[in-house]
């Protein structure tokens, strides 16, 4: 008898431990800052402090995008990190949301800014309403439905099957698209340190969208787990504002 307690007793951590395990996929191409497949980026700092708040056993796993939703729908996996509001999401994703049932952006993981570059010279252009003068395809990154989406709201024609924004931003210069989208941060980063692409490419002041980007979890897995979840979310808005946790970011890039 006093040996089937020990056991019983030892189980029972191991056991609570199981019940708070979530599992969030991570796309296994980097989007600087916010996420890398190989190093913390800044949107992994917050969902481990977050964890750590709240009591989750959190750990990430690291592949393709697809496979990342494919895993999700199927419930192999708990979450997304760096999703977006879509609807496409939101078919087989919970958010975080309020009360008058829209997402709820102070529990999101980023905001961040989608920006239009173009050639220099190029008569394009984005007035945050509308584009002129297009003749080729928009180039965007794969994968982001909030970014497609709007592109279809416009109607406009455009090039989604490279990932990499270098990709596209290069694409443009050998003339397979009249304009680039990409995140205001790292599309920066990417001109700044490029002389090849500052000679010829220019931004447009005007940005396309701003957009935010979610730790959703599966339907069935937010059913299962719904007070653990909303305490998750609930962590993530108090420590993004806070003080520990931009000096935790401050030196990511």
């Amino acid at each position: 008898m006093r040996t089937w307690l020990i056991v019983c007793a030892l189980a029972l951590p191991l056991t609570a431990q199981a019940q708070n395990a979530m599992v969030l996929c991570i796309e296994d191409q980097a989007a600087s800052p916010f996420t890398y497949p190989n190093k913390d980026g800044t949107m992994q700092v917050l969902l481990k402090m977050a964890a750590k708040q709240s009591g989750v056993n959190l750990t990430f796993k690291v592949q393709a995008w697809k496979r990342c939703i494919s895993d999700v729908q199927s419930d192999a996996l708990s979450g997304l990190v760096n999703a977006g509001y879509t609807p496409f999401h939101a078919s087989y994703a919970a958010f975080p949301m309020k009360p008058n049932g829209q997402p709820n952006p102070a529990q999101a993981l980023a905001k961040m800014d989608v920006m239009v570059y173009r050639m220099k010279g190029s008569k394009v252009g984005w007035d945050g309403q509308s584009f002129s003068n297009l003749s080729k395809p928009v180039l965007m990154p794969s994968g982001f439905a909030t970014i497609s989406d709007r592109l279809k709201d416009l109607k406009v024609d455009f090039d989604e099957t490279t990932k990499e924004p270098l990709r596209n931003l290069y694409k443009m210069i050998a003339g397979q698209g009249d304009a680039v989208l990409g995140f205001a941060d790292e599309m920066q980063a990417l001109v700044q340190g490029r002389k090849e692409i500052q000679e010829k490419v220019e931004l447009v002041p005007q940005k396309f969208m701003t957009a935010d980007y979610y730790a959703p979890v599966s339907k069935k897995y937010y059913s299962d787990n719904k007070e653990m979840v909303n305490a998750f979310w609930d962590a993530v808005g108090k420590i993004k504002v806070s003080k520990e946790y931009q000096d935790a970011i401050k030196d990511i890039k």
